[in-house]
């Protein structure tokens, strides 16, 4: 980062005035000395240039502008390589930590959870079946193309008309998108539909240049070239090596000064699979920004003054998902045993050194739908011996397929092998790219997997997909009507109350089934040099680096 160039009179003007002062000191010194008073030469001028800088001689006592912010490259470790930048089919975290930087969405979620505008100013709801947004009339896409109600259409049609996309359960309830005008878009639900506005800050309401969808086709994943609005563009992908997107000269947003954001030329994603290596990039400075701090590396981070580190509560889930239609686990009381065999707590004390909280099922702490009393399964290998009687067995075994190349995950599935070991349950870990992770649990091909969820601030973001019948990340292959009739149900209210009480009914009915045992709930964590300025730590864990700048 270097300050604005100071002009040739403006240098001239100063060191003419240094000059004066440095001339009025050496007589000031010897006055001191002809009265006995010993002052040295050095404190005088100090004192003097104090005097100087506070009058606006000296530069670096300002405070930096929004235009002296500008510049730099910004270096970020990602705790995997990122999967596809397709939102249509996306479902990693690591995805949504590079996409939500080149696309903006309809709306956007705040530090404090609250849905704030983006690409649409403003909106309102006619009646209970119509949302109406007025959209931004000074955006374009990064291909040049304009950003408009058709472009709206074009990618939530995209959506609607791909029942196998992830993404489809987070719209099912739409009926129809309709362009009123180029500046205004009109959706029209099947019923009501009260997690919209949630829904559509993340992957379901990035808009993306329909021209560019079309001109890359099946590339669009791998290297989306014009195709966002955000501020950053793509740039370029190696992948298990880097990927990186450069500034957006023409990017609509500025800050406060009307500077135009934003700050940083470029963010380059290292993918860092160890928890550790990472950590150690980051200390050394080959990285700015880290997407993860193994717990162990916490109190060290904490500790050095280089280093910046925030968290929040987070709105995640993590744990193990079951294939409910592949022995043993077509077994409800396989199930069960397994849910009552692990020790939750030993997990987050031994594990995460308590960085998060012992998770009961799918709503988390941060949530307003959150049921603080409820507490299904602890552990106990009596009752996990006894479920697992239940089902006519007296010992069963199944294989856990895991993200390879993270010592902290690797030591949760240990931990997990160990525990279930005295109830009669084998645990053969299987260890795979994390790529090849995902693709084997959304074909079925898998028995179980240890994965987590990131969250999203509407409970149902963390319930709708995963447990309702024909869920986008309902790998599990679980359904329930009573679970289906519960999560439709919240989604056709606006009560709070209501959808609260039928959210936590829902979550019991789920951990009866066990289709997933809850073992955590995680926590957003920020970690960078004290070179990073400006960064706002968010709960959904992304890092957006809109308004980040470097110091210098």
């Amino acid at each position: 980062m270097r300050p604005p160039h100071a002009s040739a009179a403006g240098v001239s003007a100063r060191l003419k005035l240094m000059t004066y002062l440095s001339s009025k000191g050496t007589r000031l010194f010897a006055i001191f000395q002809a009265r006995n008073l010993f002052i040295p030469l050095a404190v005088i001028l100090m004192t003097m240039m104090i005097f100087l800088a506070a009058c606006g001689g000296g530069g670096t006592n300002q405070p930096q502008t929004g235009q002296s912010r500008v510049g730099g490259d910004l270096s970020t470790g990602l705790n995997s390589d990122v999967v596809t930048l397709d939102p249509l089919k996306s479902t990693a975290l690591v995805d949504r930590q590079v996409m939500l930087n080149i696309y903006d969405t309809l709306v956007r979620v705040d530090a404090q959870n609250m849905i704030q505008p983006d690409l649409a100013t403003s909106w309102t709801q006619p009646n209970a079946k119509e949302l109406d947004f007025t959209l931004r009339t000074d955006v374009k896409f990064q291909d040049g193309t304009p950003f408009n109600a058709d472009a709206v259409v074009f990618n939530i049609n995209r959506i609607l008309s791909t029942p196998s996309s992830p993404r489809y359960s987070e719209l099912s309830s739409v009926q129809a998108v309709t362009a009123v005008d180029p500046s205004h878009v009109r959706f029209t639900l099947k019923k009501a539909f009260s997690p919209l506005l949630a829904t559509l800050t993340d992957r379901s309401g990035m808009i993306l240049s329909p021209t560019a969808v079309k001109k890359l086709g099946a590339n669009l994943g791998n290297a989306p070239t014009g195709a966002g609005s955000g501020p950053f563009m793509f740039s370029e992908w190696v992948k298990s090596d880097h990927l990186t997107i450069k500034r957006n000269p023409h990017y609509w947003q500025k800050d406060a000064q009307g500077t135009a954001l934003p700050y940083l030329n470029s963010v380059k994603y290292r993918p860092m699979t160890n928890e550790s290596v990472e950590f150690s990039n980051l200390q050394t400075g080959s990285i700015q920004s880290a997407d993860t701090v193994g717990a162990t590396n916490v109190a060290t981070v904490k500790s050095n003054s280089n280093l910046i580190y925030k968290q929040v509560p987070g709105l995640s889930f993590y744990g193990m998902m079951l294939n409910t239609k592949v022995a043993p686990f077509n077994d409800v009381n396989v199930r069960r045993a397994v849910a009552w065999g692990i020790n939750k707590e030993e997990i987050v004390s031994g594990v995460l050194k308590g960085l998060g909280s012992v998770a009961q099922g799918p709503i988390p702490p941060s949530s307003w739908a959150y049921n603080k009393d409820f507490a299904p399964y602890t552990y106990s290998v009596a009752k996990a011996k006894a479920a697992l009687s239940q089902s006519g067995k007296t010992s069963v075994s199944f294989t856990l397929s895991i993200a390879s190349g993270s010592p902290a995950l690797t030591q949760q599935a240990q931990f997990i092998q160990s525990e279930l070991q005295p109830a009669g349950i084998t645990v053969n870990i299987k260890q795979e790219p994390f790529a090849t992770l995902l693709s084997d649990t959304s074909s079925h091909n898998f028995v179980a997997a240890l994965l987590g969820w990131s969250g999203r601030p509407d409970p149902d973001g963390n319930m709708y997909s995963y447990f309702h019948t024909g869920g986008g990340n309902n790998d599990m292959q679980y359904s329930n009507p009573q679970v289906d009739k519960l999560l439709e149900d919240a989604r056709s209210t606006t009560d709070q109350q209501k959808r609260a009480t039928d959210y936590q009914q829902a979550e019991q009915q789920v951990m009866q089934d066990v289709p997933y045992v809850f073992i955590y709930h995680g926590i957003a964590i920020q970690a960078t040099t004290n070179k990073v300025k400006n960064f706002t730590i968010l709960p959904t864990t992304i890092m957006n680096f809109s308004n980040v700048y470097l110091s210098q």
